[in-house]
């Protein structure tokens, strides 16, 4: 890595955009069309559903989900989600609403995090717009999920780090821990994923320097259990035997067996993280692959292997191993999903930034390329969100919501049932209704209620099921999506025998 006052003069007249400038470009583009597509189950639509049940049963602390405790998850996601959806009800845009702020947050704290592991206030642009322009992280601030907070609160607590270490603040001890406590909220132990790293580079500073930094002050060290426990202790205490489906469901089974199917194999790592690396920082990965010859140059560490830990200077250090010891952990643990490694984004956007800075901030066309760039992505980013919402998906819970209500004529969510063993949670909030589950065994029971009635099934998986169950009988079957069908039943003198 280059000395940070290394041509600083040519790259203050070079640099594109300011941060001020980035956020307002960073804020229309995620705004524009963010509710163009629909919920996709089951991930997005199960995040939002358990919103809506909280707020409607009024609780704030424990997680609900079909009727039932999701103790899956923290709450602090569910309440970004909620207090929208309490002003603006169950559509899409309350669902995705807190991406926005937390897209915004990542991109002010990478400018933060480069600032100080540098001190070079262009290199904090660059790498904010490295990572605000970035495709997974433009992309991941559409979806539902813990992950983009997670991201924001790990940002923001690599920052109050670095600010701690240059410029010996208590403050910013706290602020560290406090923000390492609300990750830990959000999402449980990945968020401690950043600490083996911190905790190196606090090491490998001289014993007078780490003096002045009082990394593991008793009253920070209490912020972050207050902030990241609280809830955890509050319940188990409430709860006997909570504490037990943390550790043995939730951490043991989800990370070294393949009870939740996460895609447990070892070769998803390539199927599914190895992609979302690769492509993740496009463009300006590609700009970097380019310039190889002159990134290879600015990269090459001292005496190979041997002086990875000993001659890296203190940023490269981190940056090497804040990437390796998460992504280790991604790589061997039986749950794998895409959006697993967006924090690893932070730290390659500011590495990346000041790579760029380094191979051709001098250059006279950089300032015009980068910006060209930005707004390229920046463009591709809302024709993207516009133009999905063109594309019929099976999985878009607000697309087979309208074509139940239009096509299949399901106006109450009260007369329908969905026939088999597995929630659609994104239609249930579409409706506002948590819809009820019928196995063909208990369909009769259901029917003989009284009334209009409806049947949503799978086209194929319940379709002898079906057939069974109302053979004989004159019954209307409509056909609202390729892959679902609903059976509309006029009333309970009109239920079919064979199911009476």
């Amino acid at each position: 890595m280059m000395n940070s006052k290394e041509s600083h003069a040519s790259y203050l007249t070079q640099f594109p955009l300011r941060l001020p400038v980035l956020l307002a470009c960073a804020l229309a583009a995620s705004a524009a069309f963010q509710g163009a597509r629909g919920l996709y189950e089951s991930t997005e639509g199960r995040y939002a559903e358990c919103a809506r049940e909280m707020a409607k049963a009024g609780t704030w602390l424990e997680p609900m989900l079909n009727g039932q405790p999701h103790w899956t998850k923290p709450p602090l996601t569910y309440w970004a989600i909620r207090l929208p959806y309490s002003v603006f009800g169950p559509t899409t845009w309350a669902a995705r609403l807190y991406l926005i702020p937390c897209y915004l947050a990542t991109i002010a704290a990478v400018w933060w995090l480069t600032l100080r592991l540098w001190n070079d206030r262009e290199s904090a642009r660059m790498g904010a717009l490295v990572y605000a322009t970035a495709a997974v992280p433009m992309i991941a601030s559409q979806v539902v999920s813990t992950d983009y907070p997670l991201t924001a609160a790990l940002a923001l607590t690599q920052a109050c780090f670095w600010e701690a270490v240059r410029q010996r603040s208590a403050r910013a001890v706290h602020l560290m821990w406090l923000c390492l406590g609300i990750a830990f909220l959000i999402k449980g132990p990945p968020a401690l994923l950043v600490v083996p790293a911190m905790l190196m580079v606090w090491l490998r500073l001289p014993q007078q320097e780490r003096r002045r930094v009082s990394l593991f002050a008793p009253s920070a060290l209490a912020l972050f259990l207050v902030a990241g426990f609280g809830w955890y202790a509050w319940e188990a205490w409430r709860h006997p035997g909570l504490t037990g489906y943390w550790f043995h469901d939730e951490l043991v089974s989800r990370s070294f067996s393949d009870k939740f199917n996460r895609n447990p194999q070892f070769y998803q790592n390539v199927v599914i993280y190895l992609p979302v690396l690769l492509l993740g920082t496009l463009p300006w990965s590609a700009w970097l692959a380019i310039r190889w010859r002159a990134v290879c140059n600015r990269i090459a560490v001292p005496d190979g292997l041997k002086g990875a830990w000993s001659k890296l200077s203190d940023e490269a250090f981190w940056l090497v191993w804040t990437t390796v010891i998460p992504l280790t952990v991604f790589v061997l643990s039986r749950s794998k999903l895409p959006l697993y490694v967006l924090p690893l984004f932070v730290p390659f956007a500011a590495g990346t930034g000041r790579l760029l800075l380094s191979a051709d901030g001098n250059a006279p066309w950089f300032r015009k390329g980068a910006r060209a760039a930005a707004y390229i992505m920046f463009a591709l980013f809302v024709a993207g969100k516009a133009g999905v919402n063109f594309i019929q998906n099976e999985r878009d819970m607000a697309y087979l919501h309208r074509q139940l209500t239009e096509a299949g004529g399901v106006h109450d969510p009260m007369r329908l049932a969905l026939l088999g063993n597995k929630h659609l949670n994104g239609l249930s909030f579409y409706y506002d209704y948590t819809l009820p589950l019928v196995t063909p065994e208990g369909l009769t029971g259901w029917l003989n209620a009284g009334g209009e009635r409806f049947v949503l099934y799978r086209i194929g998986r319940h379709e002898v099921e079906v057939d069974r169950l109302f053979r004989g009988n004159t019954l209307e079957k409509r056909e609202v999506t390729k892959r679902w069908r609903v059976v509309h039943v006029a009333g309970a003198a009109e239920t079919p025998s064979s199911v009476r």
